[in-house]
């Protein structure tokens, strides 16, 4: 582990925030953007990990790492002798820190986060899911013996936050993690201006890539792990193979890339870039977006496209539908939403989607502006920073109001 300690300070709440690692996604986004936009409410402080093989590292969203500890230990796979020396890591940060709130981001630092601050006698404990383990990770053993750990935890931590609504219902209703009162559903925040005007000017993509212009592009973006349904996306684009006006796109990296190489191999109606650092121009030039995903909380790509007015096919899971507006249509292939297709996890229902918004370029652009109303209204970054100062604030000044400047557990329970 290796850090800079930072000097208390009198004036300023502390928080902590605690994520497993830096690495492209929703998740990553979202922590450096607080991290680096609380203040001067509050100081913060970064505890994150080391990526695995494969993955993109987003550190480059943070301007400074001053306040950011790097502990070595702490990483994604499960491994108990290093899961307990990153746990002690995190003891030693937050003892040193002694920071007013804890805040953790996705599951394992989730767990170790909450645990080193439950030990630390942290006052307020905060966790963000941003998606849940509770289906299509493991198996049903395993995934018993993860909900029994997230509701014994959830019973010490003050509030939780999950990003739609659809996540609120899996972790109130359908797995009973904890109860309603003690559950916030904040939705995620992007600098989806900033996005735009990246893109200002004629995109490149296309050229780069030898793709033709009068070809629909079809872009997929994300890490290449089983549950982004590697080999659906690869089902999909060989059933495509004589829809000669369709071009896909696939953007990321990840351990399954093998997998998208070995089946893509003779095909030539798509392209793999590996991970792109600024997506700007890939969606300014995107016709369709594309999510084969088997479980998501609130997929960035997704936003993302919909803020360059794309519409999108996608399968319907997780925190997806949530991303939908109306009016809803169910037919054969699957729910046309006002903003895009969504279909179950077959390959002939989500080509089948892509046809029908590749030879309707109307009904693609009202698709696509109506989602580019829904992100700009509901996902930019200055609400999600509004919303998170307010929370902090609510969970602090009960705690001191009891307890002068020495703040209290808050519990919601």
């Amino acid at each position: 582990m290796n850090g800079h300690s930072i000097a208390p300070s009198a004036r300023r709440h502390k928080v902590v925030r605690i994520i497993a690692r830096l690495n492209v996604g929703g998740p990553a986004r979202q922590v450096c953007f607080l991290h680096e936009n609380l203040g001067p409410e509050f100081e913060t402080v970064l505890i994150t990990g080391r990526l695995d093989h494969g993955e993109a590292d987003m550190s480059h969203l943070l301007t400074s790492v001053d306040k950011v500890y790097w502990v070595d230990r702490l990483s994604r796979a499960i491994m108990p002798w290093s899961d307990a020396a990153a746990l002690w890591n995190i003891y030693r940060v937050l003892r040193r820190e002694r920071p007013d709130i804890v805040h953790t981001h996705t599951a394992k630092a989730g767990t170790l986060g909450r645990i080193a601050a439950l030990l630390a006698g942290v006052p307020c404990r905060i966790h963000t899911y941003h998606g849940t383990v509770f289906r299509g990770y493991f198996g049903p053993l395993a995934t018993r013996f993860f909900l029994a750990i997230e509701r014994t935890l959830a019973r010490g931590t003050s509030k939780i936050i999950v990003i739609s609504e659809s996540q609120r219902d899996e972790v109130v209703d359908r797995f009973k993690v904890a109860g309603p009162e003690r559950v916030l559903v904040l939705k995620n925040g992007f600098n989806l201006h900033q996005l735009v005007q990246n893109a200002a000017g004629e995109s490149g993509l296309r050229h780069k890539y030898s793709i033709p212009k009068d070809k629909v592009l079809v872009t997929w973006a994300g890490r290449m792990v089983p549950i982004k349904g590697i080999n659906l996306l690869c089902d999909v684009i060989d059933a495509a193979a004589t829809e000669h006006n369709i071009h896909f796109l696939v953007v990321g990296d990840g351990p399954q890339a093998h997998v998208l190489k070995r089946r893509m191999k003779a095909r030539s109606n798509v392209t793999l870039t590996g991970w792109i650092k600024d997506m700007s121009e890939v969606w300014s030039d995107t016709d369709i977006a594309l999510l084969t995903s088997h479980n998501e909380g609130t997929p960035t790509a997704l936003i993302e496209a919909m803020a360059f007015g794309k519409p999108f096919v996608a399968t319907d899971v997780g925190g997806v539908r949530d991303l939908t507006t109306g009016p809803k249509q169910t037919f054969e292939h699957g729910v046309e939403t006002g903003n895009g297709f969504l279909t179950s996890n077959d390959p002939r229902s989500l080509l089948e989607c892509i046809r029908l918004l590749a030879s309707d370029s109307q009904r693609a652009a009202v698709m696509g502006n109506s989602g580019r109303e829904l992100v700009f209204r509901n996902y930019c970054c200055d609400r999600l920073v509004g919303d998170m100062r307010k929370l902090y604030h609510d969970l602090l000044v009960p705690a001191s109001a009891q307890a002068g400047n020495k703040f209290a557990v808050h519990s919601e329970a």
